[in-house]
């Protein structure tokens, strides 16, 4: 069973306000308000939904958006008017323990909570500092590990922009693994690039990838781009073709990544492809000789996020006379 990474750490996250939360409230913790505070929390900080203006930071957008949750579930629960403000009061702090704003020091954030509780609240519990940093920093360890877990000692990436292409990459899997001398460079690569290993391989570099976007996230860098590898066996079995999708199954994921066809593979597999493109998985297309250059052929090419053509193409001449949008020339 395969797992998106960037799901579980959002998951975490939200485990994790939820626990805070409690810790502040109490008794007078509200579920419903407070799933209301997460849900925009997670589509601002992870999911990048809400870019009124581009300029304002992270930490900006993310207070906005959860002032007019605020205001918006007041309206609709006047009686717990004061309720709803206060959490949204404390939910801030999120912000701290989810490091979207830096907090050199941690102990003193959360005592600057307690002194905040006791006078809005009007809550004082002896243990209550000490819990608080105890569950928040288990949840930072547990996010670690999560990162962590998807790490490989024999597999990097190799990300390389594309030409005129700002903050999109072109990745590649590669390996440190030790082969016996009378292996040749040849027949390594072969071996890596055919049959169950390419296809295994895949699965090892979405994975990456995947993280590699999420760390972008945390880093509050929501700007970059993947193009990411494909092999046409993998569709004749669908099951592992299901179990490689699902690493990529996630909005904010398959908004950053597309998928690199062959235009010849994508000619044998139309229905696999559009119905994939349906689904909201970007495919990037590589024109090759196969490609039959006439008008009909370049208008279905709008269903592509990038089109990629080698220069060196018996037909570059004819089909740059297209004017074809998203193309990137190698």
């Amino acid at each position: 069973m395969t797992v998106n990474a960037l799901t579980l750490y959002t998951e975490l996250t939200k485990k994790q306000i939820v626990a805070y939360m409690k810790l502040v409230f109490g008794k007078n913790f509200n579920k419903k308000y407070n799933e209301f505070f997460v849900e925009k929390y997670i589509n601002t900080r992870y999911y990048n939904y809400y870019e009124n203006d581009i300029e304002s930071t992270t930490r900006k957008k993310i207070m906005s958006e959860l002032k007019d949750v605020e205001e918006k579930m007041i309206i609709n629960n006047i009686n717990d008017r004061e309720l709803i403000h206060n959490m949204n009061v404390f939910f801030e702090y999120i912000l701290y323990f989810d490091e979207v704003i830096p907090c050199k020091d941690l102990n003193k954030k959360i005592e600057s909570i307690a002194k905040l509780r006791k006078k809005v609240l009007k809550k004082e519990d002896s243990d209550f500092e000490k819990e608080v940093l105890n569950q928040m920093t288990d949840y930072k360890n547990k996010k670690e590990k999560l990162l962590k877990s998807f790490e490989s000692k024999d597999f990097y990436l190799k990300l390389t922009n594309y030409p005129n292409k700002i903050n999109l990459f072109r990745v590649n899997l590669k390996h440190n693994i030790k082969f016996p001398k009378e292996f040749s460079d040849f027949a390594i690569q072969k071996a890596f690039n055919s049959g169950t290993i390419e296809e295994d391989k895949l699965m090892v570099e979405y994975y990456l990838v995947v993280v590699n976007i999420l760390e972008d996230i945390l880093k509050q860098d929501f700007r970059k781009q993947y193009i990411l590898e494909f092999c046409e066996g993998i569709l004749s079995k669908p099951k592992k073709f299901k179990a490689l999708i699902n690493i990529i199954d996630n909005t904010v994921i398959q908004e950053k990544v597309s998928i690199k066809i062959q235009y010849e593979d994508y000619a044998k597999n139309k229905d696999k492809i559009q119905e994939l493109i349906r689904q909201g998985f970007k495919v990037s297309i590589v024109l090759d000789e196969t490609f039959d250059v006439n008008s009909k052929s370049v208008e279905t090419l709008k269903i592509f996020s990038y089109i990629i053509i080698n220069k060196q193409l018996e037909k570059y001449d004819k089909i740059k006379s297209y004017k074809i949008q998203n193309i990137i020339e190698i």
